[in-house]
């Protein structure tokens, strides 16, 4: 792809400081958050369904699983391993009989080619090391008749050691809401059909989604295909979220993203803030945090050849947002088209606020450029 060439020298300038976490992950699960900055909510307590079936091990677990139909389950407080992932194939629902205090060892693939749809996982707390008690190297995995489903009031640590924290193929009307991510060699979380024509009936809904330390132990080994704390490729919302100590970027968005809407959401200690690749349209970023730790806050990729020449973004909106990045506040490359930024802040950019090279119908209004680095100017029309 065009973005691995300045990706990889982007890398080569050094490490980046640290910053503080958006939610703080102590003993009460408190929230935490500095001042104008987005409160991410920790997960929270819940009602646990009356007539479910409790569980106190993973024998019982399985057990459980195994069932033929749709199933409440209840898991008690205590450690659930097992030497494969846990398999939910028809619509069952897991709760931890207290949030956090079912801890699974293993994890957990959702959906089948064929069972039922709408799974939902609250409250449970995953830590996995061994990539073999997984499906595909993700913890979470939610695939063919799985849809609709949702993942509550949960966290996930991979340790570095496994790829995913949450794989979602399956995006019709996945909802992840509370969740903590953290450790991750190549997505927090992913929602991706990888497939540029598909268009989803209902979109996917993320919520108080708060992932960090996403990378390879070679930053940028990845070669710009991995290495993100989000990475959305279908329409969605994703709302009060924060990625932070994300290999390469923050978000990524593309494959089949249109007429997405991201808002209330901070990106920090990362090389690019948000990345549109093909195809990014029609989508709403608003009310976003990025940096002071991201050299480009928005990198929008060029109208490369490989994909017929047509623009990776198209009809996208950045609004009343603050980009607080070294190098860059949003960056249009080649072939851009109406794409608007209005109602920005842009401070501490050594560049430019606005970089827009050889866009087509880019629109800027409102920004505030007062706060640039001496020697950057508002907009260019430069090539970085």
């Amino acid at each position: 792809m065009e973005r691995v060439g300045w990706l990889l020298r982007v890398f080569a300038v050094g490490c980046l400081l640290a910053a503080g976490p958006v939610v703080r992950d102590g003993a009460a699960g408190r929230a935490h958050a500095s001042r104008d900055s987005t409160v991410v909510r920790p997960p929270g307590p819940y009602k646990l369904p009356a007539g479910a079936v409790w569980v106190h091990n993973s024998r019982q677990l399985v057990r459980a699983l195994a069932r033929t139909h749709a199933t409440n389950i209840v898991l008690a407080a205590g450690v659930y391993n097992h030497h494969e992932p846990f398999y939910v194939r028809n619509g069952s629902r897991l709760y931890a009989a207290r949030v956090g205090q079912a801890v699974l060892r293993a994890g957990i693939a959702l959906g089948a080619n064929s069972g039922g749809s709408g799974p939902l996982l609250r409250g449970l707390r995953f830590d996995v090391r061994d990539p073999r008690r997984t499906l595909n190297d993700n913890v979470i995995h939610v695939w063919g008749s799985a849809s609709r489903a949702k993942i509550l009031d949960t966290r996930i640590a991979g340790h570095g050691r496994i790829d995913a924290g949450i794989f979602v193929p399956q995006p019709e009307g996945f909802v992840a809401k509370r969740v903590v991510v953290r450790g991750f060699r190549s997505y927090g979380v992913l929602v991706d059909p990888n497939h540029s024509v598909y268009r989803a009936g209902l979109p996917y809904l993320l919520e108080d989604i708060a992932v960090s330390r996403v990378a390879r132990p070679t930053r940028g080994s990845s070669h710009g295909t991995a290495e993100a704390c989000f990475w959305l490729g279908s329409r969605g919302v994703v709302r009060r979220s924060s990625a932070r100590r994300c290999g390469l970027e923050g978000i990524w968005t593309g494959s089949a993203n249109t007429g997405s809407l991201l808002q209330d959401v901070e990106i920090d200690r990362t090389w690019v803030g948000i990345y549109l690749e093909h195809f990014t349209r029609g989508a709403i970023f608003e009310r976003l945090r990025v940096g002071p730790h991201v050299r480009r806050g928005v990198n929008a990729e060029w109208a490369d050849p490989s994909w017929g020449g047509r623009p990776a973004s198209v009809d996208n909106v950045f609004r009343d947002s603050t980009f607080a990045t070294s190098l860059v506040g949003v960056y249009l490359d080649e072939g851009t088209t109406r794409t608007n930024v209005t109602g920005c802040t842009f401070a501490g950019q050594s560049w430019a606020g606005i970089g827009n090279y050889l866009g087509i119908g880019n629109r800027f209004a409102g920004n505030n450029f007062k706060r640039l680095l001496p020697g950057a100017v508002p907009i260019s029309l430069g090539h970085l």
